[in-house]
């Protein structure tokens, strides 16, 4: 496959060209979903906070669900 996938600039855009033998559209259209709640998330302007606060709901709900979870791993 010669040049599969492509990538072109201009003063304002990347244009990237990808053959449609290279990979399927679903998975095309999840990383353009992906790329733009990775944009989205830049925006966001959240205090350091945020993490000790994410951090803190990961902790409180493995600690409620770990056994249940781990139960079936045994």
């Amino acid at each position: 496959m010669e040049h599969a996938l492509t990538l072109e600039t201009t003063d304002s855009k990347f244009l990237i060209s990808i053959d449609k033998n290279y990979i399927e559209q679903d998975f095309l259209i999840g990383l353009m979903s992906h790329i733009r709640l990775e944009y989205l998330a830049k925006k966001v302007d959240f205090d350091d906070s945020i993490e000790s606060l994410a951090e803190e709901i990961k902790t409180t709900w493995w600690d409620k669900n770990k056994t249940r979870l781990l139960k079936h791993q045994l």
